[in-house]
């Protein structure tokens, strides 16, 4: 857990004081720094371990800047190797400390709601929130300084500079829910703090014509320019399974060749996982997770065209071992989400009503051809939701015409 710099105190050692409240366990004293010698200073702080006692860190220097920060090195060192520190949260605590700890608290005990580890890739999100957006505006301020007020002004600071703050009020409510649980606040003042102003959200999803014409972008006869080989059909190939299927992109390439059923008349895909992009220290390398994001494995149909391009995916691919990847690189691993991302943007740059597509374009396209045709439970389960809401209100777009339902109200005129 991150500390903040030991603040500067006078010289000498202040006198003991028979009223001074007693030092919580894992609070630290003020430090103070003592001259015993030429260019020789040496600072000392207290600190009270989780067992109760009382433990002196003491630290020498040349100056007493260069002894102060060479103690709080070893208070730093100090709570990261001993097993009784940190013992929790405490009242004096800052934002940048709660967060820190509550990373490794959410890392160590797992979900709140649910059984299971916190995935990797959601504390990188939460790790990020924490660093750009909490820590710049609060990240001074102890936990027993919080007001409803200071907490409601730096998030409208956050929203006016046009970023969401969706994240970060997730992660400061989690955070303060801890402080409030290991007794450092009487209660939580985010839950009286004020939502967000919402706006209304409009999905957007292609239309038929304008799912053709990205198609016709994206193929490779398409994008080839005189005298060159021209790219290959990956992006035109992923087009088509996103609009096959519905997936989400990092579902779409994790699939492998043992997830694809293509003989007989009910051409099969599972949909079994997904692949996680690199986040800072929590994501190493890009890898393909067993587990989708809703929890949920599912079996699509394929349709025919789809069958046809994974047919013929398979029939040219150099390797079609069953754990091998259906969108493969050169060097038989899996290929990196952005990089198809850069390339489905640089095909609709120039259409004006492409251009803002990305691959979850697709994927609202698929849902909302399927609720407005079909059904909206249909919908959900392509699409993997649990909540019928999430896709109602996510991945389904407006009717610009009601649908026709004159038949049905000419009953009354009968």
């Amino acid at each position: 857990m991150a500390s903040q710099p030991l603040p500067r105190t006078p010289s000498a050692r202040p006198r003991a004081n028979v009223g001074r409240p007693r030092l919580a366990p894992g609070e630290r004293g003020e430090p103070w720094v003592q001259q015993i010698g030429p260019n020789k200073f040496a600072a000392r702080v207290r600190i009270r371990g989780r067992d109760g006692r009382i433990h002196e860190v003491s630290a020498r220097g040349t100056t007493k800047g260069a002894a102060l920060r060479e103690l709080t090195r070893r208070v730093d060192q100090r709570q990261a190797t001993q097993v009784g520190a940190p013992v929790g949260v405490v009242p004096n605590m800052t934002l940048t400390e709660l967060g820190d700890y509550w990373l490794q608290h959410r890392a160590r005990h797992g979900l709140e709601r649910r059984q299971g580890a916190v995935k990797p890739q959601t504390l990188a999100a939460y790790a990020d929130a924490i660093r750009l957006l909490i820590h710049p505006h609060l990240g001074g301020i102890q936990i027993r300084e919080l007001t409803i007020g200071l907490l409601e002004s730096a998030l409208a600071d956050i929203e006016n500079i046009g970023l969401s703050t969706s994240q970060a009020r997730s992660a400061l409510n989690q955070m303060l829910a801890l402080a409030t649980r290991h007794g450092a606040i009487a209660t939580n003042p985010m839950s009286l703090v004020a939502k967000p102003l919402r706006t209304p959200h409009e999905v957007h999803a292609l239309t038929i014509p304008q799912a053709q014409r990205l198609r016709t972008l994206v193929d490779p006869s398409t994008q080839r320019k005189p005298g060159t080989r021209g790219p290959n059909p990956d992006l035109a190939d992923l087009v088509d399974v996103l609009l096959g299927t519905g997936c989400r992109i990092g579902e779409a390439l994790a699939l492998t060749w043992n997830k694809v059923d293509l003989s007989g008349d009910r051409p099969i895909a599972r949909i079994d996982g997904t692949l996680v992009e690199p986040k800072s220290i929590y994501v190493p390398t890009l890898h393909r997770q067993d587990d989708t994001k809703s929890h949920a494995d599912r079996a699509l149909l394929l349709p025919d065209a789809l069958a046809d391009v994974l047919t013929r995916r398979r029939d040219t691919a150099t390797f079609t071992d069953p754990a091998d990847p259906v969108f493969a690189s050169r060097n038989r691993t899996w290929l990196w989400p952005n990089n198809l991302r850069t390339r489905l943007r640089t095909a609709v740059a120039n259409d004006p009503e492409l251009a803002q597509v990305t691959p979850h374009t697709l994927r609202r396209t698929v849902g909302t051809l399927i609720a407005h045709e079909l059904s909206l439970d249909a919908a959900r389960d392509v699409l993997g939701h649990t909540d019928p809401s999430v896709t109602f209100r996510s991945y389904v777009a407006r009717r610009t015409v009601a649908p026709d339902v004159r038949d049905l109200l000419d009953q009354f005129f009968d």
